[in-house]
């Protein structure tokens, strides 16, 4: 059955997106006024998308300030890592027998784009692409709220800028490639429907906090 968006659905996507690409940033005060202004919205769907993104986590309601943008600090990104690991593990042991030809192709097609968007430094395409290939094990697990709970999650590490030093840029391109590196062990295991190392690579090496650092709005 098609779902379709309510306004306060629309209203949620606009403000996640304005805080994901840096329009929004850390401690800065959100204006309803302007937001129901700019979406042609009244009031009510505004403020109830503000709320669940407050319930989220993305938001924090100020008695005086109104809804301000929480900082992503690196311990709470380890918290939110643990959490996906374990998720992610789930939702792997409830898709491996489920997993046709045609996912595995779709899995396999995807690791070869992001191996281009890497050579290319391309990292914007990475990042929807290596979503795009979690989501292909996600979906087969057929398990709607599980679903729901990762994206909201994940929505904290979509990112749209990224460094511009050098030795920063170096490393994030070495942290990608190992990343990647794992993407490829992940469609291996899936390939040989080892559900119990699935399971614990994803909780144990995929999500491991070691790459907290790079997901931290600092």
């Amino acid at each position: 059955m098609i779902k379709y968006k309510t306004l306060k659905d629309h209203v949620y996507d606009y403000i996640s997106a304005k805080i994901n690409d840096g329009s929004l940033k850390p401690n800065e005060r959100i204006s309803e006024n302007r937001i129901s202004e700019d979406l042609e919205v009244s009031r009510t769907p505004v403020r109830e998308a503000l709320l669940q993104l407050a319930n989220e986590g993305y938001l924090e309601k100020n008695p005086r300030r109104g809804f301000i943008v929480k900082e992503l600090t690196l311990e709470r990104v380890k918290r939110i890592y643990a959490i996906i690991g374990c998720l992610e593990a789930l939702a792997a042991s409830l898709a491996v027998d489920r997993m046709t030809d045609k996912e595995l192709k779709e899995m396999e097609s995807v690791i070869e784009e992001i191996d281009k968007t890497i050579n290319d430094r391309d990292y914007n395409n990475y990042y929807k692409l290596q979503m795009k290939f979690h989501d292909i094990f996600i979906e087969v697990a057929d398990n709607e709220e599980l679903s729901r709970l990762l994206s909201s999650l994940k929505r904290n590490f979509i990112r749209q800028t990224y460094f511009t030093e050098k030795e920063q840029v170096d490393t994030l391109f070495k942290v990608v490639q190992d990343t990647h590196n794992e993407h490829k062990e992940i469609f291996r295991l899936f390939k040989e429907k080892n559900k119990s190392e699935l399971e614990r690579y994803l909780k144990e090496v995929h999500w491991n906090v070691r790459y907290a650092q790079y997901d931290s709005i600092l």
